[in-house]
């Protein structure tokens, strides 16, 4: 059991590790796209994702002016 612990928490160390901020503050806007995604705008720069169960949260985020912080591999604006 100990063994698939640590296993799970290097697995979520590195996952971590390998994604930059990209950006953090407010989200100046966002809008659904034609192609089943979803963009938002942070600290002047579009970022998309096709993950559904984030827009909620994204949403709400700008809804009540909460500061995000985008996360990436890439961090390149569109990604």
């Amino acid at each position: 059991m100990k063994k698939m612990f640590m296993a799970v928490l290097f697995a979520l160390v590195s996952v971590n590790a390998m994604a930059a901020d990209c950006a953090k503050g407010k989200i100046e806007f966002s809008k659904y796209n034609g192609d089943n995604t979803f963009t938002v705008k942070v600290d002047g720069k579009e970022y998309w994702t096709n993950r559904w169960n984030l827009q909620p949260l994204l949403q709400s985020a700008q809804l009540t002016g909460m500061t995000v912080t985008i996360k990436s591999n890439t961090c390149e604006s569109g990604s």
